[in-house]
């Protein structure tokens, strides 16, 4: 028989899931989960035991097994008392409430699923068990950030993870997935991340077959490093429903077992290179298509510029106006209608989006009658061009629509002092924006890496250098402006909050510039911890604890004067910085970061660093906008050039275009696509657009990217050979 004492603990500790009147109820219908039914524990429905002999028989609750049973209650931390589970399995239920760190700390947990059920709070960083292979916690409503912490003993055991349909928000973390190195299989799809995909990370992670990051707020390039050489195991890549820009990276040719691949509801531009085009990619949407229909294998994985369907893949329909529609609908994998909006439609669309509480001194950009040129905050061009917005402390409040980056003689604007949420469009690249200022907003994330590359935005591209600090302070950083731009103020670390949903970039405020950020040390409370010890030990251990105060004063106190005068390396002018800078662009070569020596220069964090979560105790991203630049081979466009191109579409105003993001399970996407299969047509393929003559030298495109086109969607463009600009979303060359 089962020990008793053992025994009866395990009891309570299960027993902590029955509660309420509901619980009461789930209980009678089962059999045991009472304490006084004499039905031994391990013959309860639903629970498991090892039985082992050492001298007297033993037992100890190994598995829980309840899927779709019914069950509502909150996880307690008795449940915690069960140092000998393995499985626990509550998925289909209604389980609410947090994961209490009793549960997170089980050591021999090696699976967890609690899918579909109703649990919040943040997700646990650290997980006690070093066989934790799977970790199933999919349709709940946990937030709070990916795995950060790199000394979880889980991370190097997992196997599977999935947290689609949550409410995660922050970055991906490099380093943590690095740690991952048994990782086969990652769903992170419908939650509320942001930031740069890491893609050296991931791509080295060998194992890794299945990774979902759909429906997220993701921006920069789709990562060219997701695919490296022996190590590209992936079968299934799903980013679709994100704010990616650039092209789709030539080097995924090397996913030799890649069937399911999705980049529709994107900023992507360019052309998908030709053998990634295959039969059997994406197949499973196609099966019931009759053998004899015609295919277009590259509309199978997203519709080419100047198209669209409703799902932004197979069929697509080609957008009316030739190549004007391609300028208006750059992207791949439209889903949305054909746009051909006035600057009229972009203004009003811009109105709609940010007067949830009401333009402070009322607006006219809701007023037909009016002419564009003479609204509020509106400067035109003799051509009756928008060339400025200025809408400074108007109590603006929502989102700013990605429509107005298709003002493309835009060159000004400033949204600051508002109460703009969400995150800074991408779709500006396509302006000819020389100043923005967007600071003093509710503004997440990341700068697109896209902006942080446009030429005379802000200063940047001056000597070739290029930061995102310029456009707007990373979140977690602030100066009196909200920007590094013209001024010279580098941006300072902030303390004020630490929750990553509610850091904020462009912040000219802070309360508290000391720190320490939360979980710091803090020598204060230090010694007063060691003066509470001290009053209840003997004259030996008080004279000792008294010398370690002293000396813990003395090194904080060395330290903090080394701080204040031995680091005087920082700018002490305009013109030193601008020293500096040129000596990081000459030092950088490749387009690698600044040196540390130049960081620590300035006293925060340096503009140059990290395009991802600036600020975390951890580095989210090695990747800086030195590295994209050269990704992209000198193959980028000048504000002039989109000018000339803008005017050479012969367009009588300035065009727009408006993307929705669909938002849909595996199986209803099927049913739709296959649906509109029958009575759908294959898009023609586009010819290539040349926008006239240029001063600029222009080269050949290389032979190694035959399925580069340019980005309009149409092969043979030209290209300046001396351009590092702003990345107009030319095909980046791996």
């Amino acid at each position: 028989m089962p020990s008793k004492g053992s025994d009866r603990d395990e009891q309570q500790a299960l027993l902590s899931l029955i509660q309420k009147v509901e619980g009461e109820e789930w209980a009678s219908t089962k059999n045991g989960w009472d304490i006084n039914s004499g039905v031994p524990v391990c013959e309860w429905d639903g629970i498991g035991c090892r039985i082992s002999v050492n001298g007297g028989s033993s037992a100890t609750i190994t598995s829980i097994k309840l899927p779709n049973a019914g069950l509502s209650a909150t996880l307690t931390s008795e449940l915690g008392m069960l140092k000998d589970l393995e499985e626990f399995n509550l998925k289909g239920n209604f389980i609410a409430g947090s994961i209490p760190q009793e549960v997170a700390n089980l050591d021999k947990l090696f699976m967890l699923d609690l899918t579909n059920n109703q649990l919040s709070g943040p997700l646990p960083q650290w997980w006690g068990s070093f066989s934790l292979s799977k970790l199933m916690l999919a349709q709940n409503k946990l937030t709070g950030e990916f795995f950060h912490n790199i000394y979880s003993p889980h991370l190097q055991s997992l196997q599977e993870v999935r947290l689609e349909g949550n409410g995660l928000v922050g970055t991906l973390d490099g380093t943590t997935i690095m740690q991952m190195q048994n990782l086969e299989t990652l769903s992170l799809s419908s939650n509320d991340l942001s930031g740069l995909i890491p893609g050296f990370q991931l791509g080295s992670l060998s194992t890794l077959k299945f990774l979902y990051l759909d429906d997220n707020n993701f921006v920069g390039p789709l990562p060219s490093q997701l695919a490296q050489t022996g190590k590209s195991s992936m079968e299934e890549l799903w980013v679709q429903s994100n704010y990616l820009s650039g092209t789709v990276p030539s080097s995924f040719v090397r996913f030799d077992m890649l069937h399911d691949f999705f980049i529709d509801g994107n900023k992507l531009t360019g052309a998908i290179p030709l053998q990634l085009c295959s039969a059997k990619l994406n197949k499973d949407f196609f099966s019931t298509l009759p053998n004899d229909a015609e295919r277009n294998y590259c509309e199978y994985i997203a519709c080419p510029a100047g198209s669209t369907s409703n799902e932004g893949v197979y069929p697509c329909s080609v957008c009316p106006g030739g190549d004007a529609a391609k300028f208006q609908n750059p992207y791949l994998g439209n889903s949305d209608d054909c746009s051909a909006y006035s600057q009229r439609d972009i203004l009003r669309i811009f109105y709609e989006s940010t007067s949830q509480s009401g333009w402070s001194g009322g607006s006219d950009w809701n007023d037909a009658t009016k002419d564009v040129c003479q609204m509020t905050g509106i400067t035109c061009d003799d051509h009756e061009n928008i060339i400025k917005i200025g809408l400074k402390n108007r109590n603006l409040s929502g989102s700013i629509p990605g429509e107005i980056g298709f003002l493309p003689f835009l060159e000004t604007l400033d949204l600051s002092d508002n109460n703009l949420t969400g995150f800074l469009p991408s779709d500006l690249r396509w302006t000819s924006l020389t100043r923005i200022d967007i600071s003093g907003n509710k503004l997440r994330g990341v700068l697109p890496p896209m902006l942080c590359m446009m030429q005379e935005l802000n200063g940047n591209g001056e000597n070739n250098v290029y930061y995102c600090d310029r456009i707007a302070c990373p979140a977690n950083t602030f100066n009196t402006f909200g920007h590094h731009g013209y001024h010279g103020e580098p941006c300072q670390p902030c303390y004020d909050v630490y929750a990553p949903g509610e850091a904020y970039i462009g912040q000219k405020k802070c309360t508290n510039r000391q720190g320490p950020a939360s979980g710091g040390f803090d020598w204060k409370k230090e010694i007063e911890s060691l003066k509470e010890t001290n009053e209840s030990l003997n004259l030996f251990s008080k004279l000792a604890l008294s010398i370690a105060s002293i000396g813990l004063v003395t090194l904080m106190f060395a330290l903090c004067t080394r701080g204040m005068f031995g680091n005087r390396r920082g700018p002490q002018s305009k013109l030193e910085r601008k020293r500096i800078l040129r000596q990081r662009v000459a030092s950088s070569g490749s387009g690698s970061s600044s040196g540390s020596d130049d960081e620590e220069a300035h006293h925060g964090y340096s503009d140059d660093v990290e395009l991802a979560s600036v600020g975390s105790n951890v580095s989210r991203s090695s990747r800086n906008a030195m590295d994209l630049i050269n990704d992209h081979k000198d193959i980028a466009l000048s504000r002039p050039q989109k000018v000339k191109k803008a005017i050479s579409s012969r367009l009588p105003e300035a065009q727009g275009v408006r993307t929705s993001f669909s938002n849909i399970n595996v199986a209803a996407r099927k049913k739709s696509l296959v649906r509109k299969a029958s009575r759908g047509s294959v898009g023609e393929q586009y010819e290539g657009v040349d926008f006239g003559d240029d001063e600029d030298e222009y080269i050949d495109e290389e032979e190694g990217a035959s399925s580069v086109e340019n980005n309009f969607g149409g092969e043979g463009a030209r290209i300046p050979k001396k351009k590092q600009t702003d990345l107009l979303d030319i095909p980046m060359i791996s």
